[in-house]
């Protein structure tokens, strides 16, 4: 598919279905990885690079967009066959991928029986292979200029790298989910960290660095930019106020959950069947989103209970 110069895009085929996990391989004389997958997906990563001449012992760098099993479940197995390669990874984000026995803990709520299929084995990353990023770094792959940026959102640790060789901004989940050639953008919202407020800053401040291209990881490269985030901004905000009506409402989880998905039927009415069954592998049960945006508004409130206006506060 199509992607700038210099930047070559893998798809990991995620239980053997094609555009639903993409790494990208940064070329040159620095080999990197942006978002290795997870380590269930290891073979179709190894015949992707072998394709292009390299192999998993010849990348120098992995960029890690933020800790997500779907994005950086195969560090610590590719360190253990790789050690001289180097992690970046939002010092937030660092503990989990070096301990991730939370993160399983985490995600084993979610996915329960499934995740070793899911994800594969989930092995620690050395802390000496890492470097800690918090936005505003830049990094140096031999000539090629990243520019690091904290991108909160989907995650409180997630980064956005901007590419300067390919003006390619590799965004993670902060821009949705989308299949190639199709003009719909879909919110991917899981638990736990889900900021709406902090996402709209961060599309905001995408929007102002103008890349020519977005690099999503669900799924490929696209350089219709301002449209795709005008298109994702609106949307995501649609999600957001549909959950919180309907928690408003007082209705049951299931019939909030049931809106939820009608709303996203509608929005993908003119897809085919098999258009929109690729957009739910790429997303997962429109469940995860619920509880994602739910917990949102619910930590929301509680903020607010917890520090109320002043009553000398302008109203």
């Amino acid at each position: 598919m199509t992607a700038p110069d210099g930047v070559i895009t893998i798809d990991d085929m995620h239980l053997g279905r094609p555009q639903v996990i993409a790494t990208y391989l940064l070329t040159g004389d620095v080999p990197a990885l942006v978002d290795p997958g997870p380590a269930s997906t290891l073979p179709a990563l190894e015949a992707g690079l072998a394709a292009n001449g390299l192999g998993l012992g010849d990348i120098d760098v992995i960029l890690l967009t933020h800790i997500h099993l779907d994005h950086a479940g195969a560090t610590g197995s590719i360190l253990a066959r790789n050690p001289k390669a180097r992690v970046y990874v939002h010092n937030v984000g660092a503990p989990h991928v070096i301990d991730p026995s939370r993160l399983i803990k985490s995600a084993s709520q979610l996915y329960g029986d499934m995740m070793g299929t899911l994800w594969g084995e989930i092995v620690p990353v050395p802390a000496e292979s890492l470097t800690l990023l918090e936005g505003g770094e830049m990094i140096d792959l031999g000539g090629r200029t990243i520019h690091v940026f904290d991108g909160p959102g989907h995650a409180k640790h997630h980064l956005i790298y901007l590419d300067q060789q390919s003006n390619g901004a590799f965004i993670g989940d902060n821009g949705g989910v989308r299949l190639p050639g199709l003009s719909l953008v879909r919110p991917a919202t899981p638990p736990p960290d889900i900021d709406l407020e902090a996402w709209d800053g961060t599309l905001l401040m995408l929007d102002e660095l103008m890349p020519s291209w977005l690099m999503l990881t669900h799924f490929g490269a696209y350089s219709d930019v301002e449209f795709h985030i005008s298109d994702y901004r609106a949307r995501l905000a649609r999600w957001g106020e549909q959950v919180r009506r309907g928690m408003e409402s007082g209705t049951s989880e299931e019939a909030q959950i049931a809106a939820l998905e009608d709303l996203a039927a509608a929005e993908a009415a003119a897809l085919s069947d098999a258009q929109r069954a690729a957009l739910t592998y790429q997303t997962g049960a429109m469940e995860l989103s619920w509880r994602g945006l739910a917990r949102y508004w619910r930590k929301r409130a509680e903020a607010e209970a917890a520090c109320p206006p002043s009553a000398d506060a302008p109203r």
